[in-house]
C-alpha cells in the first residue's frame, strides 16, 4: 500500500498519514522533516521561514530511500518531489478557509505566507497538480464549506484504505 496525501499547509496531513502510519504499520515519510533530517536544502529562507531544496535532489533520496519498500505514506503539499514515487492512492486534504487562516495565523506566519497558503487553498492547487502528475485513484477529504472532525476524516481515509488492500 503506497500513499500519498497533499494539501495546503495546515490542513492536518501530519496528523492524518501519523495516525494512518500508526493504524496500518506502515513508513511515513513527512517530507519537510525529510529535507532538513536529510540535509536535502540548499538554504533557509528567513522570509518564507522554510528550507529551499531543488526538487530533483529531494526525488532521487526519496526514491533511493523507499524503491525497496512495499508500503508508505508521503505528506507533502508539495507533489513534485514525491512524482517519482508510485502510489496506489492519493488523499487530498481540505480545509474551510476560515479555519485555514485561524491555523497558519497560530503557527506564526507572517500574512504574506497566510494569503500564499490561502489562496492555493482557494484555487485548489494541491488537487491540481496531483491530477497533473498522477494517474492513480484520488480522493478530496474535507470540505470547503465545514470543518470534518479529525475522526471522521480518519473514517473516510480508513475506509478507503480497507477498500484497497481488498483488491
Amino acid at each position: 500500500m503506497k500513499i500519498l496525501v497533499t494539501g495546503t499547509p495546515g490542513v492536518g496531513k501530519t496528523t492524518f498519514c501519523t495516525r494512518v502510519s500508526e493504524v496500518f504499520g506502515i513508513k511515513h515519510i513527512d517530507v519537510s522533516k525529510y529535507i532538513e533530517e536529510n540535509k536535502l536544502y540548499d538554504e533557509y529562507s528567513e522570509e518564507y521561514k522554510s528550507f529551499v531544496f531543488d526538487d530533483q535532489k529531494v526525488r532521487n533520496a526519496l526514491l533511493l530511500d523507499l524503491c525497496e519498500t512495499d508500503s508508505y505514506i508521503v505528506d507533502t503539499h508539495c507533489c513534485e518531489v514525491a512524482s517519482t514515487l508510485d502510489f496506489d492512492m492519493i488523499f487530498v486534504l481540505t480545509l474551510p478557509i476560515e479555519i485555514l487562516y485561524k491555523r497558519l495565523k497560530d503557527r506564526g506566519y507572517d500574512e504574506s505566507k497566510i494569503k500564499e497558503n490561502v489562496e492555493c487553498e482557494i484555487f485548489g492547487i494541491s488537487k491540481e497538480d496531483a491530477e497533473c502528475l498522477f494517474d492513480v485513484e484520488m480522493h478530496v477529504v474535507g470540505s470547503e464549506h465545514e470543518e470534518m472532525s479529525v475522526d471522521d476524516a480518519f473514517k473516510v481515509i480508513k475506509s478507503k484504505i480497507k477498500s484497497l488492500n481488498n483488491k
